[in-house]
């Protein structure tokens, strides 16, 4: 009787587009509303997203941070990626300019009876990018991973297409967005750095981290902090090609 009721329960709390009108993180989502989510939603925001912002006025600076920052032309167009995104979502931190905003009012016909779906776009708008250690693998596209600042566990699975999946024990930066129970995906393929270089960041990313978070936003934190790492690694490849 009492795993009946605890099954009742658990029923009840799975999200619906049916029954939410309000996406939150922690309860579990249907899994065909979960389909829905990623191949129609989330994909059609993506290629807004593109379309209206990968221009070369907003790459112009991003493309130069990489280049001067990246020690590693192979993994340069991963770091691109992801600094695009941080870009979309620190703009609309600072309330300079919301992507999310704009596609639903781009498209306010379609989510005026899908509130759902808009509450977990807005949500998605509120993400931070962080830098994580790939924990136990279940397969190249469903792990675990260990955020660095909080050591807060969470299971990720990759939904896009030609995934560059990371090895466990790297450490590696990218967005993650939530898709309901526990469960989240990074929007673009993480950013890895070299192996080499695991224990330096490991070392040190407390206190930079703790240092820059006193005086500015989590998305400036995180690319003052992306910086130095990113020095630091060019550091050990530099000595290594040297060996």
């Amino acid at each position: 009787m009492k795993n009946s009721k605890i099954e009742e329960n658990l029923v009840r709390m799975v999200q619906t587009e049916e029954k939410a009108k309000t996406f939150r993180e922690g309860y579990p989502v249907a899994e065909n509303l979960r389909e829905k989510m990623l191949n129609e939603v989330f994909s059609d925001f993506v290629i807004f997203a593109y379309d209206e912002f990968y221009n070369d006025e907003n790459l112009m600076e991003l493309e130069a941070f990489v280049e001067e920052s990246s020690p590693n032309v192979l993994t340069r167009q991963s770091l691109l990626d992801n600094m695009f995104w941080w870009q979309i979502m620190y703009q609309s931190a600072q309330k300079m300019v919301s992507c999310v905003d704009e596609y639903l009012t781009v498209n306010h016909v379609r989510y005026s009876t899908r509130r759902f779906m808009a509450s977990w776009l807005e949500k998605c708008d509120k993400s931070v990018p962080k830098f994580y250690f790939i924990g136990h693998k279940y397969n190249e596209r469903h792990f675990l991973v260990i955020d660095l600042l909080t050591q807060d566990l969470s299971e990720v699975t990759i939904c896009h297409s030609n995934p560059i999946s990371p090895n466990r024990g790297d450490v590696v930066v990218g967005t993650l967005l939530p898709l309901g129970g526990g469960l989240y995906f990074p929007i673009v393929d993480f950013h890895c750095f070299d192996y080499e270089a695991r224990e330096a960041i490991a070392s040190c990313f407390q206190h930079h981290y703790d240092k820059y978070s006193k005086c500015s936003s989590p998305h400036e934190t995180f690319l003052h902090v992306l910086s130095i790492m990113l020095k630091i690694e060019k550091i050990i490849l530099t000595e290594k090609l040297k060996v």
